[in-house]
């Protein structure tokens, strides 16, 4: 079963709690009862107790899941695609050797929902003179695939959760203050997510130098990030891949942040294939390029760099390929010449997320082929320009 565009309802309520003991009482707010779910899920539970927690242990299909001993008790798992019932317990102890469970049944996705899961979203961010429009509505829009005019059957602004790859660059190129701001920008990033969204940083070179896991505001420690020392050369486009891997993973909106100047000294894949990959994943790549002092540049890419690995030529080429794959995610580019601006543009990036239109239809021309669907999205305002991913692959 295909997860595009799937939107999991984990709305709060709860069944009956087992036998609770005195004065302890445990409550599955989420997933709910008889609703039905697939893939990755949260399930957020509500502790009442008159002495400390010891544990609270989570349960799937009657195997443990996770433990956790400090609030807030919430843990994501993963259910693969299969489309089955589940039974998701929760139990809560205290040091005095009571504890009170509660369980929630789930049910298989009704056949009847089976439209929903092939619905396609688009991510858009609208501007007029470089200032965002937010007063759209859904007749606004016009929305083209493959030629063929669409129905909007969804239509959201604002914060619409999401799942980001921060990707640092750490090479010797970004030594010293550049990494420090580098890290500060990401941790503001961090800082200024909602509740609901999830980000990991990666700090890379020519190889993966310090990372985070993927967590919540509040949940990230960055502060061993800012110890990375900045060494060796880039490997941009392999740890581009390994970023893109990660997000397809995850259900819901997808984000990757790449500060980096831009120049791959020492990935093994081309960027024609990782171009391919980001183009499928539906993730918005947004790309922060930090120009270098040395950089020598015709129309916009560099010239003038080869190595062991690839001529001038190929440099150029990796270049422009990577900065087609973020124009053709609807993503953005920033180019700083002053490390000053990388917190501000974080910001900026998150700021975007907010105000972005969700687009949501069903299209009129699927085949599951495997063929590119071009997506053209147009506002029915003077002067409104838009950007969205240019479109997907069919499959």
């Amino acid at each position: 079963m295909r997860m595009r565009g799937l939107a999991m309802p984990l709305v709060i309520v709860a069944a009956a709690a087992m036998a609770p003991a005195a004065d302890l009482e445990v409550q599955i707010v989420a997933p709910r009862d008889g609703t039905w779910v697939i893939g990755e899920v949260e399930i957020v539970a509500q502790i009442t107790a008159a002495e400390p927690i010891a544990e609270v242990e989570f349960r799937v299909d009657e195997r443990q899941v996770g433990v956790l001993t400090s609030p807030p008790y919430r843990l994501r798992v993963e259910l693969g695609d299969e489309n089955s019932a589940h039974v998701f317990e929760v139990i809560a102890r205290v040091p005095t050797g009571e504890q009170a469970r509660h369980r929630v049944e789930t049910i298989p996705v009704p056949i009847a929902h089976e439209v929903e899961i092939e619905l396609q979203q688009l991510y858009v961010t609208a501007t007029r003179h470089g200032d965002r429009i937010d007063d759209l509505r859904p007749q606004d829009f016009e929305v083209v695939d493959t030629k063929e005019p669409q129905r909007l059957v969804t239509f959201e602004r604002g914060n619409v959760p999401f799942t980001a790859v921060v990707l640092i660059d750490a090479s010797a190129s970004m030594a010293g203050e550049k990494l420090r701001v580098a890290v500060d920008g990401a941790a503001a990033f961090v800082d200024g997510m909602d509740e609901l969204d999830q980000t990991k940083i990666v700090v890379f070179s020519d190889r993966l130098l310090n990372s985070t896991p993927f967590a919540s505001a509040g949940e990230i420690d960055t502060t061993g990030l800012a110890t990375t020392q900045a060494v060796g050369g880039t490997a941009l486009i392999d740890h581009l891949y390994v970023a893109l891997k990660l997000v397809e993973q995850r259900q819901g909106r997808r984000v990757i942040i790449l500060l980096s100047d831009g120049i791959d000294t020492h990935s093994g894949l081309a960027m024609s294939d990782v171009a391919e990959r980001a183009w499928r994943s539906q993730a918005q790549i947004h790309w922060i390029r930090v120009l270098r002092a040395d950089s020598n540049e015709i129309d916009g890419a560099p010239v003038g760099r080869s190595s062991a690995w690839r001529t001038p030529d190929e440099y150029r080429e990796q270049f422009k390929l990577l900065a087609t794959s973020v124009r053709r995610t609807g993503g953005s580019f920033h180019t700083v010449d002053d490390i000053d601006q990388i917190g501000p543009v974080f910001l900026a990036i998150l700021q975007e997320l907010r105000e972005q239109y969700v687009l949501g239809y069903y299209p009129t021309n699927q085949r599951n082929d495997g063929a590119w669907h071009k997506v053209t999205v147009r506002v029915a305002r003077p002067g409104v320009a838009v950007r969205a991913a240019e479109g997907y692959i069919d499959f």
